[in-house]
């Protein structure tokens, strides 16, 4: 059924209950929206999302096309001002708009009732749903990976957050002053894990920092080991391809390797981009124990220029 040009919004209730269930079903079958694995029966789905912020759209012939809710993260009383969204829309009607619109009426709902943060964990490859939260001002705050399994495969997911005005640290358009920074390098294993490792660690607070490579080619365990002698544990990164982040804007974007440099993908935004070409560890030859401060020299230079970087920048 086409929608009116203004699809209808009404709250939730359980006499919408099997359109509802109907469409979650889909979402679930489809293995990009969520990790449920089976329906809840209606007083437990009633009873896992917030009051006033149950919603569904309606077509022009009265039929739900699409649901909204907000549910806690947290039965402790100090996350009683944050909530996770869920939207889902029947697969006929995406791309129509429908999403957004229920978007906003989450927001409007969280505000009228001292909600101050918005999450919501969405799969990377959810492109759609990530560039539908990110146009209402949430960003991304973590990357989880292997967070949980789909039919035997591990699967990561990206965190984001929405600030409330309520709390008056958001931007006239509500999106975060924290500047995001991207570390480049060919596999993400050595030279940008440290990077992202140090800009971490002399950042704190001050940005979200990423690492990502042109190819992946797995953690290198002489890195670990050349990290955790300088007290600093990096056993639980991966290599990451920069594709996992293409939908992101950054305001940094740092190469680490000249290849990198060189073969850069497009990412959207106006990042400035710097560049350092530091020697690769990875290739050092000779004793154990040349190999191993050859990775200690490069991982120095690479802590200074975090901290230069951090003092300049931030």
């Amino acid at each position: 059924m086409p929608l009116n040009p203004s699809p209808i919004i009404i709250p939730l209730t359980a006499l919408h209950y099997g359109a509802v269930r109907a469409i979650y079903e889909a979402g679930i079958a489809g293995g990009n929206a969520t990790f449920a694995t089976n329906i809840p029966d209606w007083v437990q789905w009633n009873n896992e999302h917030l009051p006033h912020s149950r919603f569904v759209a309606l077509d022009d012939a009265g039929a739900i096309v699409a649901w909204a809710a907000l549910s806690p993260v947290s039965s402790r009383c100090v996350y009683g001002g944050v909530a996770e969204t869920s939207i889902y829309v029947a697969t006929a009607q995406h791309s129509r708009g429908i999403g957004a619109l229920l978007l906003q009426q989450l927001i409007k709902a969280s505000e009228a009732n001292g909600i101050w943060t918005l999450q919501a964990g969405i799969f990377p490859e959810n492109i759609a749903s990530l560039r539908l939260h990110e146009s209402a001002g949430f960003r991304q705050v973590g990357f989880r990976e292997k967070i949980g399994q789909i039919n035997g495969v591990w699967r990561d997911t990206l965190l984001l957050e929405r600030r409330s005005r309520l709390i008056g640290i958001a931007t006239p358009d509500n999106t975060s002053t924290i500047p995001t920074i991207l570390v480049l390098c060919t596999g993400n294993s050595c030279r940008s894990q440290i990077a992202e490792a140090y800009l971490r660690h002399f950042a704190s607070t001050k940005a979200l920092i990423y690492s990502a490579g042109i190819e992946t080619h797995g953690l290198n365990p002489r890195a670990v080991a050349t990290m955790l002698e300088d007290g600093i544990d990096i056993s639980a990164y991966q290599s990451k391809l920069v594709s996992v982040y293409a939908h992101l804007s950054f305001n940094f974007i740092l190469t680490v390797c000249d290849h990198a440099h060189e073969h850069c993908p497009y990412l959207p935004g106006h990042a400035t981009r710097l560049h350092y070409n530091f020697p690769d560890p990875a290739k050092a030859t000779g004793t154990e124990a040349e190999i191993a401060d050859q990775f200690r020299k490069v991982r120095n230079l690479i802590k200074a220029y975090a901290q230069a970087f951090v003092k300049n920048n931030l």
